[in-house]
């Protein structure tokens, strides 16, 4: 079987340039700056759009970019709020599917999962 994405959890990293923004997606995501991260993402996903990890983390930002944008104003904009979520939930199973190994992708798909209280799924 033949290995088509060279980012697969096979033990090759990012080169230098794309590691140090996957850092910077992770410190943004922390620090609830998510439309940086997601431009972050966007860079890495641009070169490597296999690149598992990186998936995830956009997922999990698109998911609080919902949470955070419609939850905390109240706003009734639940359809919109859904497309978001569903959007997030694909981008990290896809993620997922394309690093199996990552145990980044795997606490990501834990993190999603619990914020939307599914905890047995979690």
């Amino acid at each position: 079987m033949s290995n088509d994405n060279p980012q697969s959890g096979a033990g090759r990293p990012l080169p230098k340039k794309e590691a140090d923004l996957f850092k910077n997606v992770i410190k943004f995501y922390e620090s609830k700056q998510y439309k940086k991260g997601l431009k972050n993402a966007d860079t890495i996903l641009k070169r490597f759009p296999n690149h598992g990890e990186t998936l995830c983390m956009k997922g999990l930002i698109l998911n609080s970019m919902a949470s955070s944008e419609y939850g905390n104003r109240g706003l009734d904009c639940k359809e919109e709020e859904k497309e978001k979520v569903e959007e997030a939930k694909e981008l990290v199973k896809k993620g997922l599917m394309f690093d199996m190994r990552s145990h980044v992708c795997w606490h990501v798909y834990g993190l999603l999962y619990r914020s939307h209280r599914n905890y047995p799924e979690a």
